[in-house]
């Protein structure tokens, strides 16, 4: 897969304070993974505290910003212009989780203007690819016995991606795997439609399953007549994303056994007994 070209690099740390301005953990962030924030023990980021949910948030770069979504919270998020459940993360502004403040210390203050796209030009009549994927090489791999597939379709039912997301998965380093979708051409999966925004949602894997998390796209993540702010990509499910269609499958890799290969004697001996083989007839 390409490599994902950055603007610029981005170093950034996670400061986790009490309302006191007391520090109580920071933690230094991979632009290319996502932190999954809450109470459970599986978070990147651990907050023991009753008033954060068990996956309360996610943060995640997108463009050279750093972003944190509500995952699904009870609570929300909470900032000096009152609650909401996407906000940009910097040195200057903070976010409240719980009874917890986080910003960010490093980041660079300028943000870039997002890259809009369009679809490819049709030729010779051909529809035009409106789904590009280019998600970033993440180092060494473990081999699994199941092929995670997404597939990215649209409205009619034409299946514009499929995607082996098994590799992705399990990627070893700090943090979590994450793959931005949206419209900007610095996605990780482009959709080139003005139906999705630039960054619409990202997917990232959190207790064993991925999960859709809203970017605070304003149509949102729409499923079973209701919005979610996460939604676990359970096998069969299929959420819309603006008029295209996202699912996940499952698909157990399985291996026929390679039969062995007779290989002729070099110096045919005689006396050596005939052995009976699948693979020669009887008059051999």
């Amino acid at each position: 897969m390409p490599a994902m070209l950055y603007s610029a690099p981005t170093v950034a740390e996670l400061l986790i304070s009490q309302p006191d301005g007391q520090v109580l953990a920071q933690r230094k962030l991979n632009p290319v993974r996502g932190y999954w924030i809450g109470r459970e023990s599986s978070c990147d980021v651990v907050i023991d505290n009753p008033s954060v949910s068990r996956r309360h948030a996610f943060v995640f770069s997108a463009n050279g910003r750093w972003v944190i979504c509500d995952a699904g919270s009870v609570e929300g998020l909470d900032t000096e212009g009152g609650p909401v459940r996407q906000a940009i993360l910097s040195a200057d502004a903070w976010v409240g989780v719980g009874s917890v403040y986080i910003w960010l210390s490093g980041a660079s203050p300028k943000v870039p203007d997002w890259i809009d796209a369009r679809p490819s030009t049709s030729e010779a009549g051909a529809a035009p690819k409106f789904v590009k994927l280019a998600i970033e090489e993440l180092g060494e791999v473990e081999p699994s016995p199941v092929t995670e597939v997404l597939t990215v379709s649209d409205s009619t039912g034409a299946i514009h991606l499929c995607a082996d997301m098994s590799g992705v998965a399990a990627t070893k380093g700090g943090g979590s795997p994450r793959v931005t979708v949206g419209r900007a051409n610095t996605m990780d999966i482009q959709i080139c439609h003005p139906s999705v925004e630039p960054l619409h949602c990202v997917l990232s894997v959190g207790s064993e399953r991925w999960s859709l998390i809203d970017a605070g796209a304003p149509k949102g993540i729409m499923w079973d007549g209701k919005r979610w702010f996460r939604k676990r990509m359970e096998e069969g499910i299929t959420v819309p994303i603006g008029e295209f269609r996202l699912s996940m499958q499952r698909v157990m890799r399985t291996c026929a056994p390679i039969p062995p290969v007779v290989m002729p004697s070099a110096m045919p001996d005689a006396s050596a007994p005939r052995r009976p083989s699948a693979f020669l007839d009887g008059s051999s």
